[in-house]
Protein backbone atom coordinates (compact mmCIF):
# COMPACT_ATOMS: atom_id res chain seq x y z
CA UNK A 1 0.00 0.00 0.00
CA UNK A 2 1.05 3.40 -1.55
CA UNK A 3 1.90 5.86 1.79
CA UNK A 4 -0.60 8.76 2.14
CA UNK A 5 0.55 11.78 1.16
CA UNK A 6 -1.65 14.82 2.59
CA UNK A 7 -1.17 18.29 2.47
CA UNK A 8 2.53 17.34 1.22
CA UNK A 9 3.53 15.57 3.82
CA UNK A 10 4.33 11.82 3.53
CA UNK A 11 2.64 9.56 6.54
CA UNK A 12 3.62 5.79 6.63
CA UNK A 13 1.47 2.98 7.96
CA UNK A 14 1.76 -0.09 9.26
CA UNK A 15 1.00 -1.61 5.86
CA UNK A 16 3.18 0.46 3.92
CA UNK A 17 6.79 -0.89 6.33
CA UNK A 18 5.74 -4.44 5.47
CA UNK A 19 5.23 -3.98 1.55
CA UNK A 20 7.94 -4.97 -0.67
CA UNK A 21 9.98 -2.57 -2.72
CA UNK A 22 9.84 -4.68 -5.74
CA UNK A 23 5.84 -3.95 -5.53
CA UNK A 24 4.61 -0.83 -7.62
CA UNK A 25 2.84 1.45 -5.12
CA UNK A 26 -0.92 1.86 -4.99
CA UNK A 27 -2.17 5.21 -5.40
CA UNK A 28 -5.55 5.96 -3.31
CA UNK A 29 -8.20 8.47 -3.60
CA UNK A 30 -6.61 10.03 -0.43
CA UNK A 31 -3.60 10.87 -2.26
CA UNK A 32 -3.19 14.90 -3.13
CA UNK A 33 -0.57 17.16 -4.53
CA UNK A 34 -0.52 20.60 -3.38
CA UNK A 35 0.67 22.73 -5.94
CA UNK A 36 3.12 25.49 -4.82
CA UNK A 37 1.23 28.70 -4.18
CA UNK A 38 3.05 30.83 -6.81
CA UNK A 39 1.51 28.62 -9.44
CA UNK A 40 -2.09 28.20 -8.62
CA UNK A 41 -4.46 29.94 -11.45
CA UNK A 42 -6.58 33.27 -10.82
CA UNK A 43 -9.91 32.58 -11.00
CA UNK A 44 -11.42 32.85 -14.46
CA UNK A 45 -14.37 34.32 -14.63
CA UNK A 46 -17.03 33.26 -16.97
CA UNK A 47 -17.81 35.40 -20.32
CA UNK A 48 -20.13 36.49 -22.69
CA UNK A 49 -20.60 39.10 -25.22
CA UNK A 50 -20.17 41.54 -23.13
CA UNK A 51 -20.38 41.81 -19.20
CA UNK A 52 -22.50 45.49 -18.34
CA UNK A 53 -21.79 46.32 -14.47
CA UNK A 54 -22.03 49.33 -12.48
CA UNK A 55 -18.10 50.03 -13.21
CA UNK A 56 -18.37 51.83 -16.24
CA UNK A 57 -16.10 55.11 -16.73
CA UNK A 58 -18.70 57.27 -18.41
CA UNK A 59 -15.66 59.65 -19.60
CA UNK A 60 -14.21 56.85 -21.22
CA UNK A 61 -17.21 55.61 -22.90
CA UNK A 62 -18.08 59.10 -23.89
CA UNK A 63 -14.43 59.76 -25.39
CA UNK A 64 -13.98 56.71 -27.00
CA UNK A 65 -17.59 57.12 -28.80
CA UNK A 66 -16.46 60.91 -30.10
CA UNK A 67 -13.49 59.20 -31.84
CA UNK A 68 -14.98 56.50 -33.60
CA UNK A 69 -18.20 59.06 -34.51
CA UNK A 70 -16.07 61.97 -35.64
CA UNK A 71 -13.76 59.42 -37.83
CA UNK A 72 -16.33 57.46 -38.93
CA UNK A 73 -17.95 61.34 -40.38
CA UNK A 74 -15.02 62.78 -41.83
CA UNK A 75 -14.42 58.95 -43.88
CA UNK A 76 -17.76 59.44 -45.52
CA UNK A 77 -18.10 62.78 -46.14
CA UNK A 78 -14.92 63.67 -46.76
CA UNK A 79 -14.49 64.92 -51.06
CA UNK A 80 -11.68 63.21 -51.39
CA UNK A 81 -10.26 64.33 -54.62
CA UNK A 82 -11.01 68.24 -53.77
CA UNK A 83 -9.24 67.36 -50.37
CA UNK A 84 -6.06 65.40 -51.19
CA UNK A 85 -3.85 66.68 -48.87
CA UNK A 86 -6.13 66.51 -46.20
CA UNK A 87 -6.95 62.63 -46.78
CA UNK A 88 -3.27 62.25 -47.36
CA UNK A 89 -2.24 63.70 -44.16
CA UNK A 90 -4.82 61.52 -42.26
CA UNK A 91 -3.34 58.48 -43.40
CA UNK A 92 0.15 59.37 -42.89
CA UNK A 93 -0.71 60.27 -38.91
CA UNK A 94 -2.45 56.77 -38.93
CA UNK A 95 0.30 55.20 -40.20
CA UNK A 96 2.74 56.78 -37.95
CA UNK A 97 0.38 56.44 -35.17
CA UNK A 98 0.13 52.95 -35.47
CA UNK A 99 3.67 52.33 -35.66
CA UNK A 100 4.36 54.06 -32.66
CA UNK A 101 2.40 51.47 -31.11
CA UNK A 102 3.39 48.54 -32.55
CA UNK A 103 7.21 49.44 -33.01
CA UNK A 104 7.28 52.27 -30.05
CA UNK A 105 5.54 51.14 -27.12
CA UNK A 106 4.92 47.63 -27.84
CA UNK A 107 7.80 46.18 -29.09
CA UNK A 108 10.51 47.97 -27.85
CA UNK A 109 9.10 49.78 -24.37
CA UNK A 110 7.39 46.56 -23.04
CA UNK A 111 9.15 43.61 -24.88
CA UNK A 112 12.77 45.41 -24.96
CA UNK A 113 12.89 43.81 -28.65
CA UNK A 114 15.31 46.08 -29.91
CA UNK A 115 17.62 49.03 -28.12
CA UNK A 116 16.70 52.49 -29.49
CA UNK A 117 19.28 55.92 -28.32
CA UNK A 118 17.63 58.85 -27.24
CA UNK A 119 16.81 60.18 -30.86
CA UNK A 120 14.83 57.20 -31.99
CA UNK A 121 13.06 56.94 -28.56
CA UNK A 122 11.73 60.59 -29.18
CA UNK A 123 10.55 59.74 -32.31
CA UNK A 124 8.87 56.71 -31.00
CA UNK A 125 7.38 58.44 -28.08
CA UNK A 126 5.99 61.19 -30.78
CA UNK A 127 4.46 58.53 -33.18
CA UNK A 128 2.94 56.81 -30.44
CA UNK A 129 1.22 60.00 -28.81
CA UNK A 130 -0.11 60.40 -32.01
CA UNK A 131 -2.87 57.59 -31.51
CA UNK A 132 -3.86 59.03 -28.80
CA UNK A 133 -3.58 56.35 -26.00
CA UNK A 134 -2.47 55.99 -22.35
CA UNK A 135 0.74 57.44 -20.86
CA UNK A 136 3.65 54.70 -21.94
CA UNK A 137 3.99 53.96 -18.46
CA UNK A 138 0.66 52.67 -17.73
CA UNK A 139 0.28 50.53 -21.00
CA UNK A 140 3.62 48.83 -20.56
CA UNK A 141 2.10 47.79 -17.05
CA UNK A 142 -1.01 46.55 -18.38
CA UNK A 143 0.66 44.93 -21.34
CA UNK A 144 3.14 43.40 -19.13
CA UNK A 145 0.22 42.01 -17.01
CA UNK A 146 -1.64 40.68 -19.73
CA UNK A 147 0.92 38.27 -20.74
CA UNK A 148 2.00 36.97 -17.62
CA UNK A 149 -1.55 36.53 -16.68
CA UNK A 150 -3.26 35.99 -19.85
CA UNK A 151 -7.08 34.85 -19.67
CA UNK A 152 -7.02 35.81 -16.24
CA UNK A 153 -8.86 38.16 -14.26
CA UNK A 154 -5.69 39.48 -13.76
CA UNK A 155 -5.47 39.89 -17.27
CA UNK A 156 -6.91 43.53 -18.00
CA UNK A 157 -8.75 42.05 -21.17
CA UNK A 158 -9.51 38.91 -20.43
CA UNK A 159 -11.14 37.45 -23.41
CA UNK A 160 -12.94 35.02 -20.93
CA UNK A 161 -15.14 37.95 -20.22
CA UNK A 162 -16.47 38.43 -23.51
CA UNK A 163 -15.48 39.52 -27.61
CA UNK A 164 -16.53 43.02 -26.94
CA UNK A 165 -14.72 43.32 -23.62
CA UNK A 166 -11.46 41.97 -24.75
CA UNK A 167 -11.04 44.72 -27.59
CA UNK A 168 -12.76 48.00 -26.37
CA UNK A 169 -14.79 46.79 -23.75
CA UNK A 170 -12.06 46.88 -21.13
CA UNK A 171 -11.03 50.69 -21.51
CA UNK A 172 -14.68 51.65 -20.46
CA UNK A 173 -14.78 49.69 -16.81
CA UNK A 174 -12.98 50.15 -14.26
CA UNK A 175 -10.14 47.31 -13.90
CA UNK A 176 -10.82 44.01 -11.93
CA UNK A 177 -9.04 43.57 -8.35
CA UNK A 178 -6.61 41.46 -9.52
CA UNK A 179 -5.30 43.54 -12.43
CA UNK A 180 -4.64 46.44 -10.18
CA UNK A 181 -2.94 43.68 -7.06
CA UNK A 182 -0.75 41.89 -9.93
CA UNK A 183 0.30 45.58 -11.57
CA UNK A 184 1.88 46.26 -8.53
CA UNK A 185 4.20 43.00 -9.13
CA UNK A 186 5.31 43.88 -12.52
CA UNK A 187 8.73 45.35 -12.22
CA UNK A 188 8.59 48.65 -14.14
CA UNK A 189 11.97 50.01 -12.97
CA UNK A 190 13.03 50.33 -16.90
CA UNK A 191 9.84 52.63 -17.05
CA UNK A 192 10.70 54.58 -14.29
CA UNK A 193 14.11 55.28 -15.25
CA UNK A 194 13.06 56.74 -18.92
CA UNK A 195 13.56 60.02 -19.04
CA UNK A 196 11.26 60.18 -22.54
CA UNK A 197 8.54 58.24 -20.60
CA UNK A 198 8.06 60.50 -17.98
CA UNK A 199 8.24 63.07 -19.93
CA UNK A 200 4.95 61.09 -22.18
CA UNK A 201 3.54 60.56 -18.67
CA UNK A 202 2.97 64.46 -18.30
CA UNK A 203 1.65 65.09 -22.49
CA UNK A 204 -0.96 62.55 -22.25
CA UNK A 205 -3.97 64.97 -20.94
CA UNK A 206 -2.95 67.51 -23.39
CA UNK A 207 -2.50 64.80 -26.58
CA UNK A 208 -6.10 63.29 -25.44
CA UNK A 209 -7.79 66.99 -26.43
CA UNK A 210 -5.40 67.46 -29.60
CA UNK A 211 -6.46 64.26 -31.30
CA UNK A 212 -10.31 64.96 -30.99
Amino acid sequence: MAPNIVNGEVNLTKEDTNTSILEAPKITEQATIVKPEEVKQIEETKGSWFLLDKNIIWKNVIFIFLFHAIAAYGFLTLPYIQRWKTFLWATFIGVIAAFGITGGIHRFWTHKAYKANMPLRVILMICYVAAGQNSIYNWVRDHRVHHKFSETDADPHNSKRGFFFSHVGWLMLRKHPEVLRKGKQIDMSDIRMDPVAAFCERLVPCNSISDL
